[in-house]
């Protein structure tokens, strides 16, 4: 198979329809006429019937050999993962979801997912998957991208994650009739807690580190238990912080915390299926040209909560509500000097974040 950069691949297209093996969000930077197929033998079944033969480019992310005489079978290895992303994520926002897996989703996945003894969520506040990529790439054979399909902020997030009906009630009803919650926050004294917890009655636990929930469940048989876990991730040094932030330090912390926890399944001898989930990534600007889109005293910098037309504006609903994201590199105000980076809007940094799962090699007590 021949091996072609994208811009070959494009101009491979111009001259000829093409079985291409791409990573699916490629298609995205090709050009919009091009018409996409999934099964060779549809490509081919065209390309015989006796009617007009349309004018546009013709590609298909099937490769059979058989059909090599015919098409030119092609391997294009460039990586769509990366702020390039940028340049097509607003105008190919509809046909970007269909490619890959949307956070509105993700419960659904982990609901389907082969489960073990245990199943844990660890949801992680402020993570995004280029930062993972960058800082901690032996990783990433476990992440799945997803799409924040919404606004890129903590308190929808989260939501969209735990899912309606949540998680928990979803896994009770599948025999998983225990539960556990770690927070750093007071549900009395936090809604959004309180809503992320919602059908954990009174199992849910205040702490104030992760060593502390590392030793809450080295105590407890949680064979049968789905863990849930609020850690907290880059959101706050984003925000708040006067001095730069050590963010491969960070990211490297919260995957060793991750690991952690993978094996303290494996040395209690219970199977699990473990997941860690981003609410948002962070759009660092220090590493970007950020650009003023108004002149305002907003206090959200990347987002409206209302509806909102413009050139460079998605509209979005959550809970029945009207939102608008900027896409990159929009700002509605100038950053504070202690803000080192923003979320909320629309970026290939805010908002593609990770999904990792790791399965413990534990025999199942279910097998045995």
């Amino acid at each position: 198979m021949q091996k072609v950069d994208l811009e070959w691949l494009r101009e491979m297209l111009r001259q000829t329809p093409v079985m291409a093996e791409i990573h699916p969000l490629l298609l995205a930077l090709l050009p919009k006429e091009v018409v996409v197929f999934g099964d060779v033998w549809e490509l081919i079944a065209r390309l015989d019937s006796p009617e007009l033969q349309p004018t546009r480019p013709m590609l298909c992310t099937q490769v059979k050999s058989e059909f090599r005489h015919r098409l030119p079978a092609i391997f294009c290895d460039h990586d769509p993962l990366t702020t390039e992303l940028n340049r097509v994520l607003l105008r190919r926002y509809e046909f970007i979801q269909r490619y890959v897996l949307c956070q509105s989703q993700v419960a659904d996945e982990i609901v389907k997912q082969p489960t073990g003894d245990t199943v844990i969520l660890m949801l992680v506040d402020g993570l995004s998957y280029a930062d993972v990529k960058r800082y901690a790439p032996t990783w990433l054979g476990k992440a799945v991208p997803v799409l924040v399909d919404g606004v890129s902020v903590t308190d929808q997030g989260m939501l969209r994650i735990v899912g309606s009906p949540p998680i928990v009630q979803r896994l009770f009803g599948a025999g998983f009739r225990r539960m556990l919650g770690f927070t750093y926050w007071e549900r009395a004294q936090e809604p959004l807690t309180d809503q992320i917890f919602k059908g954990f009655g009174d199992c849910v636990r205040r702490v104030r580190s992760f060593g502390e929930i590392l030793g809450c469940l080295e105590e407890i048989d949680l064979c049968g238990a789905y863990v849930q876990i609020v850690r907290a991730g880059l959101d706050g040094v984003a925000h708040r912080q006067r001095e730069m932030p050590n963010v491969e330090a960070m990211v490297n912390d919260i995957l060793n915390d991750f690991e952690r926890l993978a094996c303290l399944f494996e040395e209690k001898a219970i199977s699990a299926t473990l997941h860690l989930v981003s609410d948002h990534g962070v759009l660092w600007a220090w590493e970007h040209q950020l650009q003023l889109y108004e002149f305002s005293h907003a206090e959200h910098p990347r987002y409206y909560q209302h509806h909102k037309q413009g050139e460079h504006v998605l509209n979005v609903r959550f809970a029945e509500k009207e939102f608008a994201v900027l896409a990159y590199p929009y700002l509605r105000r100038e950053l504070h000097a202690n803000e080192w980076g923003v979320h909320g809007g629309l970026s290939f940094e805010e908002s593609v974040v990770p999904w990792l799962v790791h399965r413990s090699e534990a025999v199942s007590r279910h097998e045995q």
